[in-house]
């Protein structure tokens, strides 16, 4: 095994506990701000333009593929994937 592939493994192993929590509990108020923010954006575009449901679905649906897209970035930077995420 490479001393870089070995370094990288033994940083991993050695993370406190509640580093480890933080970095998911980041990912999950992350993802949730998302969707609650395309969720919000899509009301009060509808609200304005008087258009319902349309602005709702729609944002909603890009917000959600938004926060998976970054769900993922996210895990491969904490798997070491991803060096330049």
């Amino acid at each position: 095994m490479p001393k870089e592939d070995r370094d990288a493994e033994r940083s991993r192993r050695d993370e406190s506990p509640l580093l480890k929590v933080g970095k998911y509990a980041a990912i999950g108020f992350e993802f949730n701000g998302t969707l609650l923010g395309g969720v919000l954006l899509g009301y009060l575009l509808d609200r304005y333009l008087n258009t319902a449901p349309w602005f709702l679905v729609s944002v909603s649906l890009l917000a959600l593929v938004g926060a998976f897209v970054r769900l993922v970035q996210w895990l491969r930077r904490f798997s070491g994937e991803g060096k330049g995420a």
